[in-house]
């Protein structure tokens, strides 16, 4: 079973224009409202796939129905922590030149009671061979003690945990937990100091990683594992579109891949090729959390995968 953590929550807004022009006025059509945030999303490329998962967020009292609604229509097993916090919301402007800028709210402070839920959660719900992802921003003020303890508790019970994070947290959670991490470009070198992806996935794993993708948008991504090997994979064709979801949707392919498989055994030319599809097939996509299988079918044979080991 997968399950997915989203520690800050949003209420997705997407607004198409022609273009946009800073400085002006819009009128705007809205192509979705949905519940979102890095881990919904991982939730909701998983749930096109058929994949069995459980997202679990805190969602504040106002928001609760509506992202349940949401959920049931979009296929997401979903288990929220009710929090007296409300959700913040998250903006994309997508114009028709592929471009989106994106808009985040920080969120509100979540109450320590709030994190004690989610933690009893993650506990009772991961066993062994279960996958937990846990990604996207943070609320702020969160303690790091937190969500080192969160992780450690999946791992505790057996799961294999999956971080797609920034900030000195994640640095924090590899001192004492094994994790695959999965940054981008900038986050990985704003992490570790290395500016090529290779040197920097190397770095994490220097740093207790023991997997570390590395995701470089169109570029592709470079894969290298504490035992020694390293990975490269890319689209043939660079793909047109929003480029929000891509990320979520990599990580949505690698908890797939990891689920219920021992690291050994992990066929991870296979992973990375699938990843590196379902990327491609998010980014034709106008809002997050979405693909479309025949997207993927016709992207799968788009990606070279190198082995460097």
């Amino acid at each position: 079973m997968i399950f997915t953590l989203t520690p800050n929550p949003a209420l997705d807004i997407t607004y198409a224009v022609p273009r946009l022009h800073v400085g002006e006025s819009h009128r705007v059509s809205v192509t979705g409202v949905h519940a979102g945030g890095k881990g919904l999303n991982v939730a909701g490329v998983l749930a096109c796939m058929g994949v069995d998962h459980v997202a679990i967020a805190p969602v504040g009292e106002r928001q609760r129905d509506f992202f349940v609604e949401d959920a049931a229509q979009r296929g997401l097993r979903l288990r929220l922590v009710e929090s007296p916090a409300g959700t913040r919301r998250s903006v994309s402007v997508f114009g028709a030149d592929g471009k989106a800028t994106v808009l985040n709210e920080q969120g509100d402070v979540q109450p320590q009671e709030v994190w004690d839920e989610m933690i009893a959660m993650v506990r009772t719900s991961c066993t062994p061979g279960d996958v937990l992802t846990v990604s996207g921003s943070v609320p702020p003020f969160t303690s790091e003690d937190v969500l080192v303890d969160l992780c450690r508790t999946a791992v505790d019970a057996g799961a294999e945990l999956v971080v797609d994070g920034r900030g000195n947290w994640v640095r924090e959670v590899l001192r004492t937990t094994p994790a695959l991490v999965k940054p981008n470009a900038s986050e990985a070198a704003s992490m570790t100091g290395a500016t090529d992806p290779r040197e920097s996935a190397r770095a994490l794993v220097e740093m207790g990683a023991w997997a570390a993708v590395v995701s470089q948008g169109a570029d592709g991504l470079v894969l290298v594992t504490a035992t020694g090997r390293v990975i490269e994979a890319r689209p043939l064709t660079p793909s047109e579109g929003n480029a929000t979801g891509a990320g979520d949707a990599l990580t949505a392919a690698i908890a797939a891949g990891l689920d219920g498989t021992p690291r050994d055994a992990v066929d991870w030319p296979e992973v990375l090729r699938v990843g590196i599809a379902w990327s491609a097939a998010a980014v034709r996509q106008t809002v997050a959390g979405v693909i479309d299988r025949t997207d993927v079918v016709a992207l799968l044979d788009d990606v070279e995968v190198t082995d460097l080991s």
